[in-house]
């Protein structure tokens, strides 16, 4: 089972996240942890060891290194990039993330977007 990291600073995504995540049947993934800022990430990680780190890039955007540090703590970690804009894309795989899903895409692509990396 692939243990999963939700940073989304808004409460209403954050918790559409943690359910659409947690009902699937695509992939064993549990929702180990939601974050609401990057204030803790370091104690989170450390805490919670999570395979995969589901992370809003606006919110990573205004910390640049936050990728390398998460990395820098568990370099096994798979990290996929949510953004509003499609053309966040780029920068975010620039920066050291496996993926980037819209936030406009369906469900399903962010499905599979984990999926791909489980």
């Amino acid at each position: 089972m692939s243990r999963v990291l939700v940073i989304e600073p808004h409460p209403e995504v954050r918790h559409a996240l943690r359910v659409l995540l947690q009902r699937q049947h695509q992939a064993p993934l549990e929702v180990v942890g939601a974050l609401e800022s990057l204030d803790s990430l370091p104690d989170t990680i450390d805490r919670l060891q999570p395979d995969l780190v589901l992370l809003d890039w606006e919110l990573a955007a205004a910390h640049r290194a936050v990728i390398g540090a998460i990395r820098a703590l568990l370099p096994g970690v798979a990290i996929v990039a949510l953004g509003v804009r499609p053309e966040m894309r780029q920068q975010a795989l620039n920066t050291g993330a496996d993926a980037f899903v819209s936030k406009s895409d369906c469900a399903e692509r962010l499905l599979q977007a984990l999926v791909a990396l489980t």
